[in-house]
């Protein structure tokens, strides 16, 4: 399977993520907001296009929805993050 437009760009806001995390953890854990559009577009690939989570960047260990849908939260082996809506 090919991962089309939505999920490669799902896949860059996760990279990203991942990447600015390390600059505003406390501890093992890091909140990075996303604007409202970007963050739709990591819900829709990770809960509601049924992606093969090997789509998504290898550091993930677990994700799931938080917060009562409100946001995403990453378990990698140093970190844990919560993506939210700016």
């Amino acid at each position: 399977m090919d991962p089309g437009l939505h999920v490669k760009q799902a896949i860059t806001h996760l990279e990203k993520v991942i990447k600015y995390a390390p600059m505003v953890a406390k501890d093992r854990n890091a909140t990075v907001h996303l604007t409202a559009e970007d963050w739709q577009v990591v819900v829709d690939a990770m809960f509601h296009m049924d992606t093969p989570s090997e789509f998504f960047p290898a550091t993930i260990e677990k994700y799931r929805m938080a917060a009562s849908g409100q946001a995403v939260e990453l378990e990698m082996s140093d970190l844990n993050i919560s993506i939210e809506i700016f």
